[in-house]
């Protein structure tokens, strides 16, 4: 267990960053006040019921490798790696994470996330686990920072975002994908759900998402079969939705390819 400090991680982390790293946003022009990420979501229109920021990609490019967030070893392994997040939360999004370091305009940790994913091009934003159990502002609340993370690597890194498929129970569905613009490409985890009720509610919110956005692709990250996952999107296959079966750590483990 380590016994670092937030402020011992944090300086550990300024002495990391080279001086040539350069932020592209007017950090110091934006009002104090906005610890909210206003400085980000005032750039895109607001969803009607949430007031969500409206997100979405409709690039043909997409990742052939996805790295998790702390496989920094993997960022190039090839031109075309994605960086997403689908860990525990309480693992990626600690006091001196992204979101935190976003939110609250910390130039040195932003200078940091900046160097580090230095020559990505792809990303998923940070992933929150949407548990069917939470209250419908804490989803909510979760969205926005989704959005805020995804926006901020769209006009920070000038990467390739795209927005996830994210859902709580079954009452959210009539909201929880009005942020994507329909027609998006949008990435699908489908760690967590392959069975019992999370897999009964994963085919419920799919056919939501296909039916009321239409999206362009599905860029998938799973550690399944390939039949198996092909056979968890089938709704989304029959309705003429592109599949972007992307590998993974996990998934070339799983099934017996090298990583390297």
């Amino acid at each position: 267990m380590s016994n670092l400090t937030f402020q011992s991680r944090k300086n550990r982390k300024i002495k990391m960053i080279t001086s040539e790293v350069e932020l592209t946003l007017d950090y110091e022009a934006i009002d104090v006040r906005d610890t909210y990420g206003f400085y980000l979501t005032n750039r895109t229109i607001k969803s009607k019921v949430k007031e969500l920021p409206m997100i979405g990609s409709f690039v043909n490019n997409y990742p052939d490798f996805w790295a998790l967030e702390p496989e920094t070893g993997l960022y190039h392994k090839t031109p075309n790696v994605g960086i997403c997040w689908f860990k525990e939360e309480n693992k990626i999004d600690t006091i001196d994470g992204l979101v935190n370091a976003i939110l609250y305009k910390d130039i040195e940790l932003l200078k940091f996330y900046k160097q580090r994913y230095s020559g990505v091009k792809y990303f998923a934003p940070v992933d929150y686990f949407l548990y069917g159990d939470f209250d419908e502002e804490t989803l909510t609340h979760n969205i926005k920072r989704q959005c805020i993370t995804y926006l901020w690597l769209t006009f920070e890194m000038d990467a390739i975002v795209y927005p996830l498929m994210t859902y709580g129970n079954e009452s959210t569905l009539s909201w929880c994908f009005e942020h994507i613009i329909d027609g998006s490409n949008v990435v699908v985890s489908l760690k967590m759900v392959m069975t019992g009720p999370e897999k009964e509610m994963f085919h419920k919110a799919l056919k939501v998402l296909v039916d009321s956005k239409h999206p362009k692709a599905l860029i998938i990250y799973t550690v399944s079969k390939h039949e198996t996952t092909m056979e968890m999107l089938k709704y989304a296959i029959d309705n003429g939705v592109k599949i972007i079966e992307v590998a993974n750590t996990m998934m070339n483990k799983n099934r017996g390819v090298s990583n390297g």
